[in-house]
């Protein structure tokens, strides 16, 4: 008989842009609570949320750092023909938050998903730099330049795994908690050509992102739906919905972790 101790939970933090940031209130909570977490998986915004946290970064630390940050300084908008946005400042800003760790030297583990443009496949990094594997995973179509890695095209995650529970299931837990971000299309109102670009690819990502969450033991949902995906302004919003919505699961929660602990002393 497993002995309660050894519950594996894993995490499957989901892609989202300014929306995934709600994934840094999630932990804060489960960090509050003492809620074991076993592993994460995580894609875009889900993987750069959890790499800072597998590498020890103070979520309320975070929370202030992506509320001061002069994210522009990062955005190296260039004449790039696979993308409006270089995306090397951004690796330097994945090594600060990640303090120059490998994946291998995360606790937890955080796979991170990206896809390969070539095959159509996904790839999951779980060891190596940390700031390559996000910096593929982050790489939306046709804003950031795809990431060129041994030979692949490496674009971002969510066109194959919007929500990783399939990775995340590769991860041997007990029980898979998915983080679901989704853009509400019926609240949002593209206002340039970037918006049209990144709503298109949020809208193709949904459909594939019902049937990861359809795999999960349980889902959150923070309510971000009207956080387009590049509204940096909104970000202490999000992180605060993602807050809420762990807090609404918590019995459910505890209901899981009473049950494990009354089978393992049977």
């Amino acid at each position: 008989m497993t002995r309660p101790g050894e519950l594996k939970i894993v995490l499957a933090l989901g892609a989202g842009g300014v929306r995934g940031l709600a994934h840094i209130g999630v932990l804060q909570v489960f960090r509050e609570e003492g809620i074991p977490i076993h592993a994460i998986a995580g894609t875009s915004m889900g993987a750069m949320v959890g790499v800072a946290f597998g590498a020890g970064s103070d979520l309320y630390y975070l929370e202030k750092l992506v509320e001061f940050l002069p994210w522009q300084d990062f955005i190296d908008i260039g004449i790039h023909r696979m993308g409006l946005v270089e995306g090397d400042r951004v690796l330097e800003l994945i090594r600060i938050l990640t303090k120059e760790k490998r994946l291998e030297e995360l606790t937890p583990p955080v796979w991170v998903v990206a896809t390969n443009l070539q095959t159509g496949q996904e790839v999951v990094f779980t060891e190596g730099r940390i700031d390559l594997a996000v910096r593929a995973s982050i790489s939306i179509p046709g804003f950031f330049a795809p990431v060129i890695y041994e030979n692949r095209i490496l674009v971002d995650g969510g066109v194959v795994a919007g929500v990783p529970v399939t990775v995340a299931r590769r991860m041997g837990p007990d029980f898979v908690i998915a983080v679901h971000v989704a853009h509400d299309f019926k609240r949002a109102q593209p206002k340039n050509m970037v918006d049209v670009l990144l709503q298109t690819v949020d809208i193709m990502g949904n459909r594939l992102d019902t049937d990861q969450i359809m795999q999960a033991d349980l889902v959150i949902t923070p309510d971000v739906g009207n956080v387009g995906t590049l509204e940096l302004n909104r970000s202490k919003e999000c992180i605060q919905k993602g807050r809420d919505a762990a807090r609404k699961v918590l019995p459910a929660i505890h209901r899981l972790l009473n049950s494990w602990e009354q089978t393992g002393t049977e």
